[in-house]
């Protein structure tokens, strides 16, 4: 893969019921973008709730761009979007909901010239822990990975990532059926497939997650139902028929233990449901992707290759 001069970097992210978490953010972008090149795009998936007016209030007409969609279509999509609009070399996907230091857009500028061909997995603290990128695990299918992990990441997670924009547009970026929670593992498990490998940045931001389904039974329902057909379409698009042989009875297994958690939350009817879904569009999913998968031997050296 070829390096790319950095051009400058476009903050990308998705709005959906942002407008209060946003302009508690907001304000920590502006200062960390101080005079770098550093532009802003934003996909509303929500554009009733103020967040246009609170970016005019804070940014210059020429440094962003606003681009609002009342249908929803989705945080993969809403991030497609956005990122065929940037014009810079890389892209940085953000979530509304991260805080960012006075010198975190330096420290990243800085991490993207080093390297300029790879994508970088920026960390987020969250939840009493802090994460950097992307994992694998055998109940789940794919985590938040801790930052002590031993391994590099498989990819970054879509709350903070750094792409190189040509490298996201080349993989069709995120697959938007997915709609939200998990199409970052889907394109993390393609692009090491294709020997994409992710950088950590030593660099943890401070996170709120989870705020457009906070306080909603129904968006909570509709998460669970996301997660259990995301992970079951990840699986059929990106794994090799060899993997997914050995891993289809691992996740039926896991797919009962995650039955018994949703049960206790309350979830377990949207849980099933995603199942069900998960299963009948599998098929299409993995006639989708047409790239190489992720089979044994990426697994291999995703597991034995340690962290610089």
């Amino acid at each position: 893969m070829n390096a790319s001069p950095v051009t400058g970097l476009t903050i990308v992210t998705v709005l959906y019921r942002s407008g209060e978490m946003l302009a508690q953010t907001l304000p920590t972008w502006v200062r960390s973008a101080r005079e770098l090149p550093v532009h802003f795009i934003f996909a509303d998936n929500w554009p009733e709730d103020g967040c246009e007016k609170l970016i005019a209030e804070h940014l210059d007409d020429g440094r962003y761009l606003y681009l609002p969609d009342s249908s929803n279509p989705g945080f993969a999509a809403g991030c497609n979007r956005a990122v065929t609009a940037a014009t810079t070399s890389h892209v940085l996907l953000l979530n509304p909901d991260v805080w960012l230091p006075d010198d975190a857009l330096g420290r990243i500028f800085a991490a993207v010239a080093d390297h300029p061909a790879e994508p970088v997995a920026v960390g987020l603290a969250m939840h009493g822990g802090e994460y950097v990128g992307i994992d694998i695990n055998p109940i789940s299918l794919f985590i938040d990975r801790p930052a002590t992990s031993a391994r590099r990441p498989l990819g970054p997670s879509g709350g903070a990532a750094v792409f190189p924009t040509e490298l996201f547009q080349r993989f069709g970026g995120f697959y938007e059926h997915l709609f939200a929670w998990g199409e970052d593992a889907d394109l993390a498990f393609r692009l090491h497939a294709s020997g994409s490998r992710t950088r950590e940045l030593d660099l943890v931001l401070p996170h709120a997650g989870g705020h457009s389904v906070e306080g909603d039974n129904k968006l909570q329902g509709f998460r669970a139902f996301l997660l259990a057909r995301n992970r079951l379409l990840v699986a059929a698009r990106t794994f090799t028929w060899p993997l997914m042989l050995v891993a289809i009875p691992v996740l039926a297994v896991a797919h009962l233990a995650l039955a018994a958690r949703r049960a206790r939350q309350g979830l377990l009817r949207p849980f099933l449901r995603g199942v069900g879904r998960g299963l009948l569009d599998a098929p299409a999913a993995r006639r989708q992707w047409k790239g190489k998968r992720f089979g044994f031997a990426s697994l291999y050296s995703y597991l034995t290759v340690r962290r610089a």
